[in-house]
């Protein structure tokens, strides 16, 4: 992961837990405990390759005791994120002796049948247990997660070439995974809905690490409204979701000139006129809440597939500083 700049204190400590809490759930019973049981039951892998590699596999020891609650909840957020790139790495990836869709797994994620669903874990009590319970459970999941490819990697459904190659790519992805956020949005209506009145829980649907998000906050552009992304306290930015942020992001000049007169601002710095009917929205991301745009979809992109429109997203655009150009004035 790229080194992130100094980031303010947290404020929003329940917020920050509970939203670890939805998302390992989430991952938990649809991704990861559901791609299990489909091997499993299909005989890719057997019980007896699962308990062997889960003895072959020690836990992670206990981790360091951290006094002060924000390290705590950065340490948990890092572990989820840990997790969900792990489990992209295996569940993702080809295997070499059997062709099993991601969609396959609808059975056991309980989509057919309500008994079957697996069963959602709560996390009760003051906010120290929750970490702690939340702490236990990820560490769990995490050590299926690696038996689990053991396991494959044992049977010769998977490489260990593989898995490495497919961790590289997932770990140079820069802004890709906002490009792919963006792209959805602009192909399926209901995941641009959902990531606009949930943000993150939306970005689940991708299988992306989020980081240490918080609460992420997406802004549309559109004919009547332009919107740009500044953190006026320090360099708060969604890297898991958008890489490293601009060089100018990080100036005093941006965060002073944004706020006092953004039109002008946008104009001068990056050379983008706007028309005077459109309003200019101004979102200052914190520690607690990370902000991206979702760009216009440009004119002459109608036919074009998910992956193509996700090529002509960029880390620009995804911060309100450059409108994305229709394919046809593309370099």
């Amino acid at each position: 992961m790229s080194e992130q700049p100094d980031h303010p204190h947290m404020q929003d400590f329940e917020g920050h837990v509970a939203a670890v809490a939805a998302d390992f759930e989430y991952f938990r019973r649809k991704r990861i405990e559901p791609r299990v049981l489909l091997f499993l039951r299909r005989g890719i892998i057997t019980w007896a390759s699962l308990f062997g590699a889960h003895e072959s596999i020690k836990p992670n020891g206990p981790t360091e005791n951290l006094e002060d609650l924000e390290q705590r909840i950065r340490a948990l957020e890092d572990s989820l994120d840990d997790l969900i790139r792990d489990s992209a790495t295996v569940v993702n990836l080809p295997l070499t002796k059997h062709s099993v869709a991601i969609e396959d797994g609808r059975k056991e994620r309980g989509d057919y049948d309500n008994e079957f669903r697996l069963s959602e874990r709560t996390y009760e009590g003051d906010l120290t247990i929750r970490i702690d319970l939340l702490k236990s459970s990820i560490a769990e999941t995490t050590h299926l997660v690696a038996c689990f490819t053991r396991a494959l990697v044992d049977r010769g459904e998977i490489t260990i070439e593989a898995l490495n190659e497919n961790r590289r790519r997932l770990e140079e992805l820069g802004y890709q995974n906002g490009a792919r956020i963006v792209a959805r949005a602009w192909v399926d209506p209901g995941f641009k809905e959902r990531l606009l009145t949930t943000g993150r829980e939306a970005v689940r649907e991708l299988d992306i690490p989020p980081g240490r998000l918080g609460k992420l906050g997406v802004a549309e552009n559109t004919d009547e409204t332009h919107n740009i992304v500044v953190c006026t306290l320090c360099s708060c930015y969604p890297h898991d979701l958008l890489g490293n942020p601009p060089w100018w992001y990080r100036t005093d000049e941006y965060k002073q000139r944004i706020v006092q007169d953004p039109r002008e601002t946008i104009e001068d710095m990056f050379g983008l006129q706007l028309s005077a009917e459109r309003t200019v929205v101004v979102h200052d991301s914190t520690s607690d809440v990370r902000w991206m745009v979702l760009p216009r979809r440009p004119e002459g992109t109608q036919g074009m597939s998910e992956e193509e429109l996700a090529d002509l997203v960029t880390a620009e655009s995804l911060v309100g500083s450059e409108e994305i150009r229709p394919p046809s004035q593309q370099v």
